[in-house]
């Protein structure tokens, strides 16, 4: 990257503006934009699906008329919590692993910059807040120091845990870097596809028709699931199922979707919806047919998945958000997203502040004074409700 004083820098405030970026945000390379989350595809899509009523706040930087860096940030006019500015996506959708776009050479001089620009439109905004870093990120320390020299509060905790899992070159050595009862998992899903050779099946979309029947397929089984159990299922808005149809279709027309159908016959019992940024996968979805559940398609579809990453040439299948209990046998290691919160000296930012600090110390009263199992459903409940506030602006 250039340095500052031959760097352009600009707002970006509207939708119309922000969509005459789509070719130079697409010019950004892999070890620019290392998640699906910060594409052009993905934040566009949001924008018009999602929350076609935020406010734009997009600080891009340009060396002539190539855009060098950018940090997409937005915020709701209709929230009641002070004016708040976010990354762009966070809510509902989950992204993770959100920071400032720059190539790995630039990321120094854009944050420093960035900082001062931010702080130079402090008059409009009461919190920043800067959700599902990755906590390894330069990012975090750079923006603390720099807030904090300029004499505001700032607060970073862990808002997310993404298991990973760094793939060998072979599926058999995958396989036996496992603990036993993977690798007879993994055996018994060979052998079930086994049993009937090309009627059961593990196929990828190749085109985007296939991709949109799978996507489908996806999400009548979440549905089917969640409803199921009383709760309303990730697609219950069908303003995401029209992100996900238009996100699919973009992917794959671009090659960097992979979705994956299990099939039994000509049934499709289970699908896996992943995208392949870099030498990555990123794990966003999968589900079953529960009219299966006895042959365990969950299990088959994985270990397919796995191995076709690897044949792919992908080095890590990253699950992205969540610690369920499944994904510690299939993983090699873990990364932390945090949310860094910066307070401004307002009436608002103070607030914030305050509330914050409260939500904390309820969390460590709860851990002191509770037994175990009440403790855990109080710290998750304080968990959810402060989650739930952070998706204001997806309403």
């Amino acid at each position: 990257m250039p340095t500052a004083s031959n760097l352009r820098f600009e707002w970006v405030t509207d939708t119309a503006r922000f969509m005459q970026l789509r070719d130079d945000w697409d010019a950004f390379g892999a070890s620019a934009i290392h998640t699906v989350f910060l594409t052009f595809d993905w934040l566009s899509t949001w924008l018009e699906e999602l929350a076609p009523l935020v406010e734009l706040h997009v600080l891009t930087a340009w060396d002539g008329d190539r855009l060098v860096a950018a940090l997409p940030l937005c915020a709701d006019p209709a929230q009641d919590r002070g004016r708040r500015w976010t990354f762009m996506g966070v809510g509902t959708l989950t992204p993770n692993h959100l920071d400032i776009i720059a190539e790995p050479d630039g990321l120094d001089t854009a944050l420093a910059h960035f900082a001062a620009r931010l702080l130079e439109e402090r008059a409009n905004w009461d919190v920043l807040e800067f959700d599902k870093i990755p906590a390894d990120s330069s990012t975090v320390d750079a923006l603390q120091n720099a807030f904090a020299e300029a004499g505001l509060t700032t607060s970073c905790s862990v808002s997310a845990v993404c298991p990973y899992c760094d793939l060998p070159s072979t599926a058999e050595e995958y396989a036996a870097q496992r603990k036993k009862r993977i690798r007879k998992q993994i055996r018994g899903a060979e052998r079930w596809l086994d049993e009937k050779p090309g009627a059961r099946r593990l196929t990828v979309a190749d085109s985007v028709d296939a991709a949109l029947a799978a996507e489908a397929a996806l999400v009548r089984f979440h549905q089917a699931r969640w409803e199921g159990k009383g709760y309303p299922g990730a697609f219950a808005d069908p303003r995401v199922i029209r992100f996900h149809e238009r996100m699919v279709a973009a992917a794959q027309s671009a090659g960097y979707l992979r979705m994956y159908t299990l099939r039994d016959e000509d049934e499709v019992v289970a699908v896996s919806y992943n995208y392949r940024m870099g030498a990555t996968v990123q794990g966003y979805l999968s589900s079953f047919d529960y009219r299966y559940a006895e042959d365990s398609p969950g299990l088959t579809l994985r270990v397919g998945v796995m191995n076709a990453s690897i044949l792919d040439g992908a080095t890590r299948f990253d699950f992205l958000e969540g610690t369920e209990s499944y994904k510690a046998s299939w993983c090699s290691g873990q990364r932390e997203n945090v949310r860094l919160s910066v307070f401004n000296r307002t009436l608002a930012g103070r607030a914030a502040q305050v509330k914050l600090a409260a939500g904390e110390a309820t969390v460590h009263l709860a851990r002191a004074v509770l037994p175990e199992g009440l403790r855990e459903r109080v710290i998750k409940a304080i968990a959810r409700k402060q989650a739930a506030e952070q998706t204001d602006t997806d309403d």
